[in-house]
């Protein structure tokens, strides 16, 4: 019997577009400011996915909970 083995769930909807966004830049167009311009997100949004992606592969594309604002 095989050893079960933790596997990551597959992608969210937006980490896939996340890192379709990464993939054109890097495959097709080599221009950061003409993709971000096609896909309709800004060139800060971008770089901050890059940086996770760098940072942490696709897993770092998944979308994160915000924290919780406690105001009176």
């Amino acid at each position: 019997m095989p050893k079960s083995t933790l596997t990551t769930p597959p992608l969210d909807r937006e980490a896939k577009r996340r890192l379709a966004v990464i993939r054109h830049v890097e495959e097709v167009s080599g221009n950061v400011a003409m993709s971000c311009r096609y896909f309709g997100i800004s060139r800060q949004a971008y770089y901050a996915w890059y940086r996770r992606y760098q940072a942490e592969g696709a897993e770092g594309l998944r979308t994160t909970a915000l924290p919780v604002r406690d105001d009176p």
